[in-house]
């Protein structure tokens, strides 16, 4: 992942984070440009701000016949999969993709994040402003600002410098020289890239590589270490998707996801079921097939914020009691949409894993 990079920029309508009205997009393989892409989306509410305008000249009418955010995402999932998305100020575009995916019931895969004024910071210090534009003219990269892909392609451009002054082969390189710790974004939350002090630039790597927190069973025993049991449910769900080889059996179908599968953290899950097809989404709508129940993970026990799981009606946090049987709300809600005549169904893992081929097989061990 640390050599196929997306760079990306977003432009609002307005200043709701939910109001994308373009987004650009610049792929890099080995600090290459290999692909750039651009598309025009039609907000869900139409309201351009005189001040949006005024910075970035997109009018409604540019947007009239633009595809909406759920078709962009749909092209454009394909590029990004596998990919470390990088922006100038990250923040606002993480934001931006989180709240405009939200608003089309779109659960996001697990991204990592990296952010070009953090780079920039740390490679030319000193400097009087680390804006795209006065960064940009300081390295003497022409560019059209405001526009997405031209925003996209300077940050491509500025990223690339970074590398060649710090000789890094690969980000990994780069942010390890720089001390810089990648973020994340997955399902409904954001974890922002961050600095390192430099007095601990040398030391912040080894020891966290050493330090392997344990579970413990209910006898009060240790189990096998949290890496362990990381790596088995990643070698599970890689065997699934290498069973499946082209094929997306889940090809189509909207779910809500309860939990888990598979013992994987909810969003190592939630990658796995869109690699397959799916669309998850972050609660029940008229466009749902199925609400999988899935299980509860061990793996997101010792951090209480990355096991919240959406509740599947309201979008928030849901209590940690549901298990598929414990909270009855969703089930009356299934219930009274299968009555109004929507075919939703609730399947347990073991139902879905049977939709999938040679999947129950290989979650038992007998492949």
């Amino acid at each position: 992942m640390s050599k196929h990079i997306a760079f990306i920029d977003f432009e609002t309508a307005n200043h709701q984070s939910n109001s994308a009205c373009q987004i650009g997009v610049v792929l890099t393989d080995d600090w290459q440009i290999v692909d750039e892409r651009e598309w025009m989306i039609r907000p869900q509410r139409m309201y351009f701000s005189p001040n949006c305008v005024r910075v970035h000249g997109i009018t409604a009418r540019d947007c009239m016949d633009s595809p909406q955010w759920d078709r962009v995402w749909s092209e454009l999932f394909p590029l990004l999969d596998g990919r470390t998305i990088i922006a100038h100020n990250v923040g606002f575009d993480a934001a931006v993709l989180k709240a405009t995916s939200e608003a089309y019931d779109i659960a996001l895969p697990q991204i990592d994040l990296q952010c070009t004024r953090l780079i920039a910071k740390r490679t030319w210090p000193g400097q009087s402003g680390y804006g795209l534009a006065a960064i940009a003219e300081r390295l003497a990269i022409r560019f059209q600002h405001h526009n997405a892909l031209e925003d996209a392609r300077a940050c491509a451009k500025i990223a690339l410098a970074a590398a060649e002054k710090a000789g890094a082969a690969d980000l990994d390189a780069l942010e390890e020289s720089l001390g810089l710790i990648r973020g994340r974004i997955w399902v409904d939350q954001i974890r922002q890239p961050r600095t390192v002090r430099r007095s601990r630039i040398e030391t912040v790597a080894e020891p966290m590589s050493r330090y392997q927190p344990k579970l413990f069973r209910t006898d009060g025993t240790p189990s096998a270490s949290r890496t362990e049991q990381i790596r088995k449910t990643r070698l599970r769900a890689d065997a699934i998707l290498a069973g499946c080889e082209d094929s997306r059996p889940l090809a189509g179908k909207h779910l809500v996801l309860i939990h888990s599968l598979l013992g994987m953290q909810r969003e190592d899950a939630v990658s796995f079921l869109t690699q397959l097809g799916a669309t998850v989404q972050s609660k029940i709508n008229l466009q749902t097939h199925y609400v999988v129940m899935g299980t509860e993970s061990e793996l997101d026990r010792p951090g209480a914020s990355a096991s919240k799981t959406c509740h599947p009606l309201s979008g928030e946090a849901a209590p940690d009691a549901i298990d598929g049987c414990g909270d009855q709300e969703p089930l009356a809600e299934i219930e009274k949409r299968k009555q109004d005549g929507q075919p939703v169904r609730i399947l347990s893992q073991r139902q879905l894993l049977a939709c999938i081929p040679s999947a129950l097989a290989i979650a038992r061990g007998d492949i």
